[in-house]
C-alpha cells in the first residue's frame, strides 16, 4: 500500500481527451504525461525519489484505439508497451537524463482509426505541434503515410510496427524495428527444408507488408530447394468464403508448407477447417504469439508456426530500465492478462528505450543530431541488439516460433536458440480431433494418423467416425448366414446335381427299355431339368453383402432376382410336364371309356407348357422391370448413429404383390393338377404313374403351402429363414426326382420291365377295372399280338390305354383295331344298366 501512494505521488498519469467527439468529428487523443501539481512530499517523505523534472520530451503518433478497427488487437499491445515504457522510466529514471536536466517523457496518442487518410491527418497535426519525436502504430500501410510527412517536415519517426522497405526508402530520419519483409520468411524456409518440406504455397492480402514478406518466399524457396507450387494473393481483409476457395485449391495442390501472409489469421484457420484439409506446416507472419489468437482458436493453434525478431526467453536485458525479456514480458502480462507476449509489443517498448538512449547519448533533442546518432550506433534493449542498416531497418534476423502441443510458444529454429524442436509434419485435423476432443485415447485406444481410431481388441471392436467422432464400438454384427448353414446349401445343391445327372445317364442309358419308353424320356428329361434349375436357386438363397455403398452390390442385386427366376422357371418346367402326363393319361382314358380312337401329340402337351412358362415368364418379367428385389440392409441396433446389429434382405417396394401373384399362381397349378390326379387315380401305376405323379404334386403342394408362410414369419432370423428356404427348395425338387425315378429303377432292377411281364401285369389290371368301374360283367379286352413273337395278352380297357397309347408313339408299328360285334352306344349303355346282360368289345394291338 505504500509503494501504491509512493508511485501515485510520484507520478499521476493523466488520460486527456482533447476532442470529446470520434470520427469522423474529430480526432480523440490521449495524453500521458507527470503532473506535477502532486509531489512525493505531499505523502511519504521518507520513501521519495528526488525527480526534478527540467522539462518535457514529448512522443507521439497515431494509433488504433478503437476495438472495432482493423489493427486494434496488435497496435492496442503497442500503446500498452508506449506506456508501460514511459511510466517505468518517468517513475523509476525520472525520465530523460540530459547535461540540463532531467525531462519528463509525454506521450500523445491520436485514433487513427486503421486509416489511412485519418493517419495523414493526424501526422500533418503533429507536424505542427511540439512532438519531439514520431512514433509510429502498427503496419506498414498505415506507418507510409506517417513517414512522408515526417520526411517532408525533417521530423525523427521511430516506426515499430512496420516492415516494408519503401516506407523507409530515401528517408534519413525514419527507423523502423522490424526486419525487412525479405527477411521475414529466411529463418522459416529453412528450418523446414532441414526438417524435410519439399513443397511451399503462398497466400498473401492485398497490403504492403504481407504483400512484401510472401514476395521473397519464390527466392527463399529456390536457395533452400523447395518447389514453389503457387502464389495467390486475396483482397484486403478477406473473409472466410474468400479463403475457402484459396484452401480448396491448395487441398488439391497438397502443398508440404502454406505461408499466409495476412493480419489476420483466424479466418484462414477457420477456411482450412472447413474444408478438412491442412499443410503439414502452416506458417504466419503476424498471428503466432496473440494472446487473441491462441485464445481463440484453442487447441487449433497447436503446430502452427509464425516467424519472430524477438522471444522472451532471449537472455537479453535493456540498457535504460535494466530489464530483461522475461521481465518485460512478465509486466505485459500482467497489465494484460494475456498469456502471451507478441514481439510486436517488444518491438514498441524498445523503441522509447531507443529514443531514450539517443537522447542522452547526443545530449540534444536536435532531429538531424538525433538521426545520426541512431544510424551509427547499436541499442541493447530486450527487444535484442538493435543496430540500423542504410535503409534505416533492423538488421535482426526472425526466429522461427511454434505453439507446442500445450499451447505454449517455443522458438524451434535456429537450433542455437530453439527451445524445442520443429513439430511436423503438422497431423491433420482430424487427427487433432481424434486426440484432444474423441473418446478414442481416454478409452485406451490410437488415434491414427488419419484420425481414426487403432482399437487394441479389433476382433471385438471397430474403429468408426474420425476426429472428434473416433472411437471404437462392438463389431456390427450383420446377422450374415453361417458358414456352416451355407455350406448346407451347397451340399443341398450338389445332391440334387449328382442325382439329377445320374437319373439323366440313366434314362439315356435305358431309353430303348419297354418301361422306359412308356413312361416317355422326354418328359422325364423335362422334370430332372427343372428340378435342376430350381435347385440352383438356393446358391443365390446365400449371397450377401454388407451396405449398398459394397464392390459387390451389382452382384448381389442381381441375385436377389435370380431366386424368384430360377425357382419359377424350374417350377413351371417340372410342374408342366407332370401336369402334362396327368392330362395326357385323363384325355386318353376319357376316348377309350367312349370307345374312341384318340392320338395325342406332343404339341398337345407342349402347349400346356408353353402357357403356364409364359404366364410364370410374364410374373416375373413384370417383377423385374417394374419393382426388383434390391439388396438392403436394416440397422436394429446403434451407438451414436454407429450400426452395431443390422440384417440384411432383398427388398422390393412392390415385391410382396409379385411374390403373392407368384406363389398363387403355382399354388392353383398345383391344386388343379391334383384335381386331375384324383380323378385318374383308379388307373393303376404299373404304366399310367398317375400315383406317382399324384405323390409328387402333393407333395410339391404340401411343402409350398407351408413353407410360405413359415419362411414369412422366420424372415427376421436370417439363418433359420436361409434354412428353411434351402430345404423347401430342396425337398420340392429332390422328392419329385425321387418318387418319380426310383421306382422306375427298382422295376428294372427287378427284372420287370421284358414284354411279357408288362402283360402279365396288363392282363391283372383287367380285374382292376372292372372293381374301379363297378362292372358286375365285363368282357372288355384288349388284344396285345406280336407278329414276331405271337405273343398276345387281353387286358381291361381302363387299364392299359393310357399306357399302350402312350407307348403307341414310340412304336409306330404298333397298330390298334377296335372289335365291335354287338356292340352300339345303347348297348353299352344298357349292359352297365343292366349287369345281367353281358356286353363285348375288343380293343385290339398288335406290333409289325
Amino acid at each position: 500500500m505504500m509503494k501504491l501512494l509512493r508511485a501515485v505521488a510520484l507520478l499521476y498519469i493523466s488520460a486527456v481527451t482533447e476532442t470529446g467527439a470520434m470520427s469522423p468529428n474529430g480526432i480523440v487523443s490521449i495524453k500521458r504525461s507527470i503532473d506535477r501539481d502532486i509531489t512525493n512530499e505531499d505523502l511519504l517523505q521518507e520513501e521519495a525519489s528526488n525527480c526534478n523534472f527540467t522539462g518535457t520530451v514529448v512522443l507521439g503518433g497515431p494509433f488504433s484505439l478503437e476495438q472495432g478497427d482493423k489493427f486494434f488487437t496488435i497496435g492496442s499491445k503497442q500503446l500498452v508497451s508506449y506506456n508501460l515504457m514511459v511510466d517505468y522510466i518517468n517513475r523509476f529514471k525520472c525520465g530523460i537524463n540530459l547535461s540540463t536536466g532531467n525531462y519528463a517523457i509525454e506521450l500523445r496518442s491520436y485514433d487513427d482509426q486503421s486509416d489511412v487518410q485519418w493517419t495523414e491527418v493526424i501526422a500533418q497535426k503533429l507536424a505542427a505541434s511540439d512532438v519531439d519525436i514520431f512514433l509510429g502504430g502498427y503496419s506498414s500501410t498505415l506507418t507510409k503515410p506517417l513517414a512522408e510527412v515526417a520526411h517532408e517536415n525533417a521530423k525523427l519517426l521511430l516506426a515499430p510496427g512496420a516492415a516494408s522497405t519503401p516506407v523507409f526508402d530515401g528517408k534519413d530520419k525514419v527507423f523502423g524495428t522490424f526486419p525487412p519483409t525479405n527477411k521475414y520468411l529466411a529463418q522459416a524456409v529453412e528450418g523446414l527444408a532441414k526438417v524435410g518440406a519439399k513443397t511451399i504455397a503462398t497466400v498473401w492480402e492485398d497490403a504492403a507488408f504481407t504483400r512484401g514478406v510472401c514476395a521473397a518466399a519464390p527466392d527463399l524457396a529456390e536457395t533452400n530447394q523447395l518447389e514453389l507450387t503457387s502464389a495467390q494473393e486475396v483482397i484486403k481483409t478477406p473473409n472466410i468464403t474468400v479463403l475457402e476457395m484459396v484452401a480448396q485449391k491448395l487441398a488439391q495442390e497438397d502443398p508440404d508448407v502454406v505461408v499466409t501472409c495476412v493480419y489476420d489469421c483466424v479466418p484462414w484457420m477457420k477456411a482450412m477447417r472447413k474444408v478438412n484439409w491442412s499443410p503439414k506446416a502452416q506458417v504466419f507472419t503476424v498471428c503466432v504469439g496473440l494472446h487473441g489468437f491462441a485464445e481463440e482458436m484453442g487447441p487449433d493453434a497447436e503446430y502452427i508456426m509464425g516467424v519472430t525478431p524477438w522471444e522472451s526467453s532471449l537472455d537479453i536485458r535493456d540498457a535504460v530500465t535494466g530489464l530483461s525479456a522475461r521481465d518485460f514480458a512478465d509486466m505485459f502480462q500482467q497489465e494484460t492478462s494475456d498469456v502471451d507476449v507478441p514481439f510486436q509489443a517488444a518491438s514498441a517498448a524498445s523503441v522509447i528505450s531507443i529514443a531514450v538512449q539517443a537522447l542522452e547519448g547526443s545530449d540534444t533533442t536536435d532531429e538531424v543530431a538525433l538521426s545520426q546518432y541512431i544510424a551509427s550506433n547499436n541499442f541493447k534493449t530486450f527487444y535484442g541488439d538493435v543496430g540500423f542498416d542504410s535503409n534505416g531497418q533492423n538488421n535482426a534476423r526472425f526466429l522461427l516460433i511454434q505453439y507446442d502441443t500445450s499451447g505454449i510458444v517455443r522458438t524451434v529454429f535456429p537450433e542455437e536458440t530453439s527451445s524445442g524442436p520443429i513439430l511436423y509434419p503438422m497431423p491433420s485435423w482430424d487427427r487433432r480431433d481424434c486426440a484432444k476432443l474423441s473418446q478414442c485415447e481416454v478409452s485406451g485406444d490410437t488415434c491414427t494418423i488419419e484420425g481414426k481410431c487403432a482399437c487394441r481388441q479389433p476382433d471385438i471392436y471397430r474403429p468408426v467416425g474420425a476426429g472428434e467422432t473416433a472411437e471404437c464400438i462392438p463389431r456390427e454384427d450383420m446377422n450374415f448366414i453361417n458358414t456352416p448353414l451355407l455350406g448346407m446349401g451347397y451340399f443341398l445343391v450338389t445332391a440334387v446335381l449328382i442325382f439329377a445327372a445320374a437319373t439323366l445317364i440313366w434314362v439315356y442309358y435305358y431309353r430303348k427299355n419297354m418301361l422306359v419308353r412308356a413312361s416317355q424320356p422326354m418328359f422325364l428329361t423335362l422334370i430332372v431339368f427343372g428340378s435342376i434349375i430350381s435347385s440352383l436357386s438356393i446358391i443365390p438363397l446365400g449371397l450377401e453383402t454388407e451396405y449398398r455403398d459394397s464392390n459387390n452390390i451389382k452382384k448381389v442385386d442381381a441375385a436377389c432376382m435370380a431366386v424368384p427366376w430360377l425357382w419359377g422357371i424350374g417350377f413351371a418346367v417340372t410342374f408342366s410336364a407332370l401336369f402334362a402326363k396327368v392330362m395326357r393319361v385323363k384325355l386318353l382314358y376319357k376316348a377309350a371309356s367312349k370307345m374312341k380312337r384318340r392320338r395325342i401329340e406332343s404339341k398337345d402337351v407342349f402347349s400346356i407348357m408353353f402357357i403356364v412358362l409364359a404366364i410364370e415368364t410374364v410374373i416375373l418379367l413384370t417383377f423385374q422391370f417394374v419393382s426388383p428385389l434390391r439388396w438392403e440392409r436394416e440397422v436394429l441396433r446403434d451407438i451414436n448413429g454407429n450400426a452395431v446389429e443390422s440384417v440384411g434382405r432383398c427388398e422390393s417396394e412392390s415385391g410382396w404383390w409379385f411374390f403373392a401373384a407368384l406363389v398363387g399362381f403355382n399354388i392353383l397349378c398345383l391344386f388343379y393338377a391334383l384335381v386331375l390326379c384324383f380323378q385318374t387315380k383308379h388307373i393303376p401305376s404299373d404304366f399310367a404313374e398317375s400315383n406317382y405323379i399324384f405323390l409328387s404334386v402333393m407333395f410339391m403342394f404340401q411343402v409350398l403351402v407351408l413353407a410360405v408362410p413359415v419362411s414369412a414369419m422366420v424372415r427376421d432370423d436370417t439363418n433359420v429363414f436361409y434354412f428353411m428356404r434351402a430345404c423347401a427348395i430342396f425337398l420340392q425338387n429332390f422328392t419329385v426326382v425321387f418318387i418319380i425315378f426310383v421306382p422306375k429303377m427298382y422295376r428294372i432292377y427287378k427284372k420287370e420291365d421284358s414284354r411279357a411281364t408288362i402283360q402279365s401285369h396288363l392282363s391283372r389290371g383287367n380285374v382292376h377295372s372292372a372293381r374301379n368301374y363297378g362292372s358286375r360283367t365285363s368282357n372288355d379286352t384288349i388284344n396285345i399280338r406280336d407278329s414276331k413273337k405271337g405273343n398276345s395278352g387281353e387286358i381291361g380297357h381302363r387299364s392299359s390305354v393310357a399306357g399302350v397309347e402312350d407307348d403307341y408313339e414310340s412304336n409306330p408299328k404298333m397298330k390298334t383295331s377296335l372289335n365291335a360285334e354287338s356292340f352300339n352306344a345303347e348297348s353299352f349303355n344298357a349292359s352297365n344298366d343292366n349287369p345281367s346282360q353281358p356286353h363285348r368289345h375288343d380293343l385290339r394291338v398288335s406290333f409289325e
